[in-house]
């Protein structure tokens, strides 16, 4: 940490060795690998009472020294990195237009350079028309894959299915199905088995049919594109005739055709490919490990470069730092379960008026249970019922959930002490929601959600007392 003493030796005269310890201090503030040097810069000199002393003249003179003490050092190294890999075949545009930038004493890019950023990353297994119907009605004119292709080619964005837990920034890697082929050659089968020879429709789906076997000889069983998701999960309607049920799509931008592809024969030995989703999870080492293996014959963007796999440090979390390490880890969670355990149990014992939480609470209408409510907590002085979810807009009727948690006969805070809440001090008409992404609350007189807190803006203690003071208001 500086010292008053070091930032008035740094007024007289900028020494090397001070700024050293004010890029030791920087360090500290950038845990979060999503804020430029830049803005780590200005979150330390606003936030750290040594530099209180500071006039906004000496603020500016200091990020300017700093900021130049930075290109010096890293014009050095890259420089020396960049020699080395100049050499090799996969040096991507970003990393030499990187280069040159430092090379020339350009400090744009370094103020704006990305950071390590850590994500989950799954691969998409593409498949092709299962039906003669499918790929006639949708499919005539290319697959999916080779629509992908031209999304990459044409715009470099385009909209795909994706898991429910899948989260800005997290990366696809596209993969054409090592099973496409046995299904085309089967509907070629049907095509010459159940259509008349020669008729127009025949001879279209042959020549489609044709088309897309020459594409899988080319990408079939390979790893073929890389994509960045840019938008969370949401659900769509899907055609029906379409081999594949799911309604969850993404967002997808950076798409990035890879010039050599990777065949599932140099990575099934530590990726399994799963056969009955199209959706394969890719965690840990074993992302590391693929990444660099695509990176090293392939010119790939900075971010998939930048990114690394990491699990939820689940053995970590305690009451010092949940909250710190939910501002990275916290749209990790593939589980609901993973999710409360590691922050919203937390959240809700910070925010209540007690720091005892109840779970799976029996909600009755009449005699029986109706169904159970994740949560409850007493918060100014009265029980709320609280559903957690992960994201709110993949839920079918979410609103008509709640309304299940309303107008209670009887609630049941703990089953295994038979104790029953009373049910003048329950919030009858008001559910509190919380997912991955914000606060919200239900009202049940219009049946609707509001948004209440992002819960990106909570960090702090005072953050979590002003989310209750706004919670409280809102029973009302």
């Amino acid at each position: 940490m500086i010292e008053t003493r070091c930032l008035m030796e740094w007024k007289r005269t900028t020494k090397e060795d001070n700024m050293d310890k004010l890029k030791n201090l920087i360090k500290a503030y950038t845990s979060n690998e999503e804020f430029s040097v830049e803005e780590s810069i200005s979150s330390v000199l606003t936030n750290n009472p040594n530099f209180s002393d500071l006039t906004k003249e000496e603020t500016v003179e200091l990020k300017r020294q700093f900021m130049d003490y930075l290109q010096r050092e890293e014009t050095s190294n890259i420089s020396e990195e960049y020699e080395e890999r100049k050499t090799k075949r996969f040096v991507s545009p970003e990393y030499r237009e990187k280069s040159e930038c430092l090379v020339a004493k350009d400090l744009t890019y370094i103020r704006k350079r990305p950071r390590r950023k850590y994500v989950e990353a799954f691969v998409n297994n593409i498949s092709a028309p299962k039906t003669l119907d499918e790929l006639y009605e949708i499919f005539l004119d290319g697959n999916d894959a080779q629509n992908l292709v031209e999304d990459a080619n044409d715009s470099g964005t385009t909209s795909w299915t994706s898991p429910r837990w899948a989260k800005r920034g997290d990366i696809v890697l596209f993969m054409h199905a090592k099973t496409a082929k046995s299904s085309l050659t089967r509907l070629r089968t049907e095509v010459r088995t159940h259509l008349l020879p020669g008729s127009t429709k025949a001879q279209q789906l042959e020549k489609a049919i044709s088309e897309q076997i020459g594409f899988y000889k080319e990408y079939g069983g390979k790893i073929f594109a890389i994509g960045r998701i840019s938008g969370k999960p949401e659900k769509d309607e899907v055609n029906p005739l379409l081999h594949f049920k799911s309604r969850v799509f993404c967002d997808v931008n950076g798409l990035c055709l890879l010039d050599s592809p990777i065949d599932i024969s140099e990575f099934n030995h530590f990726i399994k490919i799963s056969g009955l989703s199209a959706v394969t999870p890719v965690f840990g080492d074993s992302f590391d490990e693929l990444k660099e293996m695509i990176a090293e014959r392939n010119d790939v963007p900075e971010y998939f470069l930048n990114s690394y796999s990491t699990p939820y440090p689940h053995s970590r979390v305690t009451w010092e730092n949940w909250m710190k390490l939910s501002l990275e880890y916290r749209n990790s969670f593939t589980l609901e379960s993973q999710f409360r355990q590691c922050y919203v149990d937390y959240l809700l014992k910070k925010l209540g008026d007690q720091i005892t939480i109840y779970a799976e609470c029996p909600c009755y209408k009449g005699t029986n249970p109706v169904t159970y409510v994740d949560n409850v907590i007493r918060i100014g002085r009265r029980l709320l019922p609280v559903e957690v979810k992960l994201n709110i807009k993949l839920e079918n009727d979410l609103e008509g959930q709640c309304e299940q948690y309303c107008k209670l006969d009887k609630l049941v805070l703990s089953k295994k002490q038979n104790r029953q809440a009373k049910m003048q001090d329950v919030v009858d008409d008001r559910v509190l929601i919380i997912d991955t992404y914000a606060v919200y609350m239900f009202y049940l007189e219009y049946r609707s959600i509001k948004v209440l807190y992002d819960l990106s803006d909570l960090k702090s203690e005072e953050n979590i007392r002003e989310l209750r003071s706004i919670v409280v208001e809102h029973l009302d």
